[in-house]
């Protein structure tokens, strides 16, 4: 099934749970607890996006890192700093 995007329509920053209200039956969604519940899922949800963004930024300087750790080392070729590093990239992998 094909679906046209309307752009005059934005997109939500908490989809899972705007899909858990879609589905919800109508006499629940006009439930004060629902309605909490709701608000509460909207905010466990934009901090989890936010945290999975900080956690992506995270990775990206973890590479530049390694990258410039890498080329340190191979500028230096050997010796106790090289050894130093050589070992924390070791360690760092899982």
């Amino acid at each position: 099934m094909n679906h046209i995007v309307n752009s005059n329509k934005l997109i939500s920053d908490t989809p899972r749970t705007d899909m858990m209200e879609q589905h919800a039956p109508v006499g629940i969604r006009r439930n004060s607890a629902f309605e909490q519940a709701s608000d509460l899922c909207r905010q466990l949800e934009r901090e989890l996006n936010a945290a999975n963004e900080r956690i992506s930024k995270l990775y990206d300087y973890v590479a530049a890192l390694e990258t410039g750790g890498d080329l340190m080392a191979h500028e230096l070729g050997f010796g106790y700093d090289v050894d130093l590093w050589n070992k924390a990239r070791g360690e760092a992998k899982p």
